[in-house]
């Protein structure tokens, strides 16, 4: 089997209301049209109805762990694994037959040189709590809470290093949540903020998302919210 997994065709095949049904989430109310809220099945702790799954979109979002997604974040979620592993579970279960394709997409068909051992960043263990999505900062730069619930997007007003900033998680190539980044509102310095030691020169934001789409471009901009 080649190691290329094509998320788009998983995320297709796969619905939100399949995977909750799947892993027999119970407990969920409607809220409106296609719309679910109730205990979050990841970190089930406080917040009764602090889950939200919209079904028309196939995302979700907890108010209360921070957590959300599409389905391929709730299954890496629950299973505990990273984005690629979750899409295999899934490719597997559904029988997908496009989710690997027979060859990976390159530039051209260049040869890649290796210059140098690669050094990734580890993977994270955990997702920050208490992340809100409907901040006022994010609907100013036209940021929806459904885009804000997909991308993981929020601001953070917990302790610790991200404490009072807007965070963003960030992925690696295989989709891997490695780490955090915590952008100031007030002018405070450094405007990013990350980890000690990440290696963010490595790394290149939603590069697992723009691989997946196997589009023939794509478009890079400097900051997480910049646009062309």
């Amino acid at each position: 089997m080649t190691g290329w997994v094509e998320f788009r065709a998983i995320k297709r095949a796969a619905s939100l209301e399949q995977i909750l049904r799947d892993y027999r989430i119970q407990g969920l109310r409607r809220n409106g049209k296609d719309r679910y809220r109730g205990r979050c099945p990841i970190h089930g702790g406080e917040g009764r109805e602090s889950f939200h799954a919209d079904l028309a979109h196939n995302v979700f979002h907890c108010f209360s762990c921070g957590a959300g997604g599409t389905v391929l974040d709730l299954v890496a979620a629950i299973e505990k694994c990273g984005l690629r592993e979750a899409a295999l579970k899934l490719a597997g279960r559904l029988a997908v037959p496009e989710a690997y394709p027979s060859q990976r997409p390159d530039a051209g068909g260049e040869k890649q040189l290796v210059t140098k051992k690669r050094e990734d960043a580890s993977p994270l263990g955990f997702r920050l709590r208490g992340v809100d999505s409907r901040h006022p900062y994010l609907h100013a730069r036209g940021i929806g809470e459904e885009t804000a619930a997909e991308f993981g997007v929020g601001f953070h007003g917990g302790p610790g290093l991200m404490s009072g900033r807007l965070v963003f998680p960030i992925h690696d190539h295989r989709g891997e949540l490695v780490a955090y980044c915590g952008r100031s509102l007030d002018g405070a310095e450094p405007r990013y903020k990350f980890p000690a030691g990440f290696p963010k020169s490595r790394v290149v934001f939603n590069l697992h998302r723009a691989a997946a789409t196997q589009a023939p471009a794509v478009m890079a901009v400097e900051g997480f919210l910049s646009t062309a």
